[in-house]
């Protein structure tokens, strides 16, 4: 028993591994402006919310009606095109796959469910429970020549098959020291980066529950020090608010920044000062 125990968690770290190596070898994901199961493109704002979702999960992502990187599958394939498998009428179902430019599955997601009555809830619900999938993802996009990872295969009982990253006696050292150095230097990235992102406070509400701080394409808003959501300017002058639970439209105002949304049937507004 101890050693069927053994087995399986040996086998589920060798998978996580290997998807992780897996992931790393892509620089893009690519997201659709509509799915077919949409009525209309980027319905609900659902696209962007996907793409703001993916940079949370340190991922660069774009939709495929905004303008690609000029590097996006040149010479190789580099990009993973993200699929949606939605289900259900009373309860959203809701599966999120990547694949590669040969139509190879490298990550299928957890099944998301949305319970609320509202459609564009529903999806948003979904699609975060399907998100948390990627919290056991270590992504750091590293070219494929880089990687330089030996892939071996197990046995499985029932001689079925699976592969994973070598775990061998001289390699378990250095893949140890390499994940520990590594969270240091993240660990101690994230708080760098907490530090300087709190200096930059722009715009804040008067009880400090919410602020806005600029960002390269306009302002991400804060609840405390998370990031929960983007604010960014249109072309018409007025900011498109996408956060993880609303949707609304932001404007200048003669003390700060408006953002005007709806939720549970009810219009809200968040009203932001100069800091």
């Amino acid at each position: 028993m101890k050693l069927l125990l053994l087995f399986l968690l040996i086998s589920t770290s060798l998978l996580v591994n290997a998807q992780d190596v897996a992931l790393n070898q892509y620089k893009y994901i690519i997201v659709n402006n509509q799915y077919e199961f949409q009525n209309e493109a980027n319905e609900y704002h659902f696209n962007e919310l996907i793409v703001f979702e993916l940079k949370k999960q340190n991922f660069t992502a774009f939709r495929n009606s905004e303008i690609l990187p000029a590097d996006l599958n040149r010479g190789e394939c580099n990009a993973l095109q993200l699929k949606l498998d939605k289900s259900g009428t009373l309860r959203i179902y809701m599966v999120m796959e990547l694949v590669d430019c040969s139509g190879t599955v490298v990550f299928t997601s957890k099944k998301g469910v949305g319970t609320v009555k509202s459609n564009d809830r529903a999806y948003f619900e979904a699609l975060r429970d399907a998100m948390t999938s990627f919290d056991e993802v270590d992504y750091k996009y590293t070219p494929k020549d880089v990687i330089d990872e030996q892939v071996v295969t197990i046995e499985k009982p029932g001689n079925q098959q699976f592969k994973g990253v070598t775990t061998s006696a001289e390699k378990v050292p250095e893949f140890d020291t390499r994940v520990k150095d590594r969270q240091v230097t993240n660990a101690k990235t994230v708080a760098e980066k907490s530090q300087v992102t709190l200096l930059k406070k722009d715009y804040s509400t008067t009880d400090n529950t919410f602020s806005l701080r600029s960002s390269s394409e306009g302002y991400s808003i804060f609840k405390g020090d998370m990031v929960i959501g983007t604010l960014k300017k249109s072309k018409g002058g007025c900011y498109l608010a996408v956060a993880t639970n609303f949707i609304g439209i932001g404007y200048k105002t003669a003390g700060g920044i408006s953002i005007e949304h709806t939720t549970d049937g009810k219009d809200q507004v968040i009203e932001f000062v100069n800091q």
